[in-house]
């Protein structure tokens, strides 16, 4: 007979929080996973169920995986792995090369697909980083005209109180009596 694992077992085990693991028990029964529970509706975790929380966790722990497309990957596994091909009289069973050919050739298809989708998603992080790299310059750029321009601003208004200076003195200048002219 198999074991049956308590939840805070099954936490020591994978080192995950009892939010956590609910969290991701909960998901996997959306999914359409059977776990184990009493006549309590407590959750109650065999050897496969543990297997398959750490392929989940491990799943997660990729790059562009979501806990929602994990979990899909999990069942997707699971499925496989559990289909059966009826025979019956009226369908030959085909010979195992045969077999082995057109899963080799499935197999190479999705290989073939995801080094095309890995292709993409570098040729899409390169872009991001020159874009990131684009508005860098542009950014320093336009530091660089706003502060020509406050100088521009600050240029403008210094000569128009030098201006304004040098008229006073002219006006001062012209206001002032001459030597010869000191009678009037």
């Amino acid at each position: 007979m198999t074991e049956l694992y308590s939840p805070s077992h099954v936490q020591e085990l994978l080192g995950i929080d009892s939010n956590t693991l609910r969290k991701y028990a909960t998901l996997l029964e959306g999914h359409g996973y059977p776990i184990h529970r009493n006549s309590r509706g407590h959750r109650g975790y065999f050897e496969k169920d543990i297997n398959t929380i750490r392929k989940f966790i491990e799943l997660c722990s990729q790059e562009g995986m979501t806990l929602e497309l994990s979990a899909q990957a999990i069942m997707t596994g699971i499925a496989e792995a559990t289909i059966t091909i009826e025979v019956t009289e009226e369908e030959p069973i085909q010979p195992i090369p045969d077999q082995i050919v057109k899963q080799s050739s499935v197999l190479d298809d999705l290989l073939e697909r995801t080094e095309n989708l890995e292709r993409i998603n570098m040729d899409l992080l390169t872009l991001l980083k020159e874009k990131a790299v684009r508005e860098a310059y542009l950014e320093d750029k336009m530091n660089q005209i706003l502060k020509y321009a406050q100088r521009t601003d600050q240029l403008l208004e210094e000569r128009s109180n030098f201006m304004l200076e040098e008229t006073r003195k002219q006006i001062a200048a012209a206001q002032q009596k001459k030597w010869w002219q000191w009678w009037k």
